[in-house]
This record gives C-alpha cells, structure tokens and sequence, in this order.
C-alpha cells in the first residue's frame, strides 16, 4: 500500500513541529506491509515488536513499535538525516550494550548452576534460558530478561541476592528477590521442611496476586518453561514420570491454575501476553 493510502484512511492525529516534521499518529486494523517506496530497516527493528521503515523518495521515516504505527514526514532532508541518525544511535548501540550485559548475566548463570541437573537429567542453565527466551519474545526489559537469567541462583545456590545487586543492579536484584521463596520457607541443610510443599506454593501465589505486572511476567515466564519440560516428559515416560515430583499431579494441577487465577488478578494483570496465553494453553494440555 501506499502511505498516502495509509495516512488518508487510517490517521487519527497529525502534529506539526517546529522543526519542519510533520507526525501522524496512524491506527490501523492489522500490521502494515512495507510501503511503496520505503525500505525495511531490519539493523533497527526487533520482529514482532519494532519494526522502521524509511523513505528517501518521501523523505519519511515510518516505526510501528508495540502496535503503534507513527509516520515522520520531513520538509528538509537534513531533518530527515537527523532521524535517521537519531534512530541507529538509539537501537543499535543500545542492543550491542544489553547483548554484552545479557552475555555477563549468562556466564554467570552457567557457574552458579554447573554442577545443577533438571529432574530430567539435562543440565539446568537450559530452564533460566529458556525463561530468559520467552522474556525476550515479550519484550521485557533487559533488566527483566537478566533477571531471567539470575532467577533460581539465589534460591538454589550459594550466589546471595547482595551480589545480584553489586553486579546487575539493584532492579534486577528486586526482581531475582521478588521470586525468591523466603529463606525461612526454604529447605535448610539438615533436609528437614520448614514448611510443606503446599503451605509454600500457597505463599507463592498470595505474594503474586499482588505482584506488578513485571514480577508476573517473571514468573509466568518460569512456570510456561517448567510445564513445557513437564509436557516433554509426559510424552517421552507417560504417567510415571509425576513421580519424581515433590507434589502429585493433582496437587501439581492445584498449583499451577491458582497462578494461572494469580496472573490474571488486578490491574498488574498479564492476561494479554504471549506467555500467559500459552501457559494457559499448556495447563488445558497437561492436566
């Protein structure tokens, strides 16, 4: 289509700068196909989330960014140039500094977990990257999707939440912390509960049915992982394979469609992403 078409039938506001750009706000039905005239600018979009297309021929620059289509006309072309420069400068340095950071995070995870296995026998750094996956696919923050990562060290290693904070942040330390069971309902040395395995899980989701939308997608992103292995090892060993859980299935079953409730709780609710409509697709499956 082209973007005349576009702005002719689908804009709802236009706005003119002082500085020779005129923006229109456009709001179509469906995701737009690149334009006539423009090309896609693959270096500074981010599928499914961001995508930029520019024009020489319009001197335009066209940015669809979570389903938002924004159109940027210019008068000169040097204001054109400006944009352009100003985009690159904002998505690609941006992304080489979080992949560096997410590569830290990474190699910090896999020496915290080395000696770990999942209940599958596969080594447990591919849960946090699986987590860590579906937060990128949502387009979580880098701090969110570190926290990813990170998120079982505390909880299952000797790593302790104050050098999450001195490495990664203090925001990504909130988050690894705020899906931390409490030491005092964990498993101390002596293998003796604190409490069982219900009275925590009961725990886990009071605290995430208060929980901003972040910390939901946090975990949401941790129990589609879990489920996702769970379904995998149902297919390969059948009905046995419940046994090596701490809980039955039907406890399990519990579990998992009070976070689904939890998730879906307030207005921090998540009920609109990706992964909580697939976690939901996967409990219907499983149970």
């Amino acid at each position: 289509m082209k973007i005349r078409e576009l702005i002719s039938q689908y804009c709802s506001n236009t706005e003119k700068k002082g500085n020779g750009i005129t923006i229109y706000t456009i709001d179509v039905p469906e995701p737009i196909e690149t334009p006539e005239l423009f090309s896609y600018m693959d270096h500074l979009s981010e599928d499914p989330f961001r995508k930029i297309w520019a024009s020489d021929a319009y001197r335009m620059i066209a940015t669809e960014i979570d389903g938002k289509l924004t159109v940027y006309e210019h008068v000169r072309m040097a204001n054109y140039r400006i944009q352009l420069n100003d985009l690159q400068e904002k998505y690609e340095l941006h992304k080489e500094a979080d992949l560096a950071e997410l590569a830290d995070a990474f190699a910090f995870a896999v020496g915290a977990h080395k000696y770990d296995q999942r209940k599958s026998g596969t080594l447990y750094i591919s849960h946090p990257m699986d987590v860590a996956s579906t937060l990128l696919k949502e387009n979580a923050s880098i701090e969110l999707v570190m926290a990813g990562l990170l998120h079982d060290v505390v909880e299952d290693t000797d790593v302790d939440i104050e050098t999450i904070a001195d490495k990664y942040g203090q925001q990504v330390a909130d988050y690894v912390d705020a899906v931390t069971e409490p030491e005092e309902l964990r498993e101390p040395a002596t293998c003796e509960k604190v409490q069982t395995w219900k009275e925590r899980k009961e725990h886990t989701i009071r605290m995430m049915e208060m929980a901003d939308s972040e910390i939901k997608l946090l975990s949401c992103a941790d129990k589609l992982a879990n489920i996702r292995d769970l379904l995998s090892e149902l297919r390969m060993n059948g009905e046995d394979f419940w046994d090596k859980f701490n809980a039955p299935k039907n406890e399990q079953e519990w579990y998992y469609r009070s976070m689904l409730e939890a998730f879906a709780t307030g207005p921090q609710n998540i009920a609109n992403t990706r992964a909580y409509r697939n976690l939901r697709e996967c409990v219907e499956e499983l149970f």
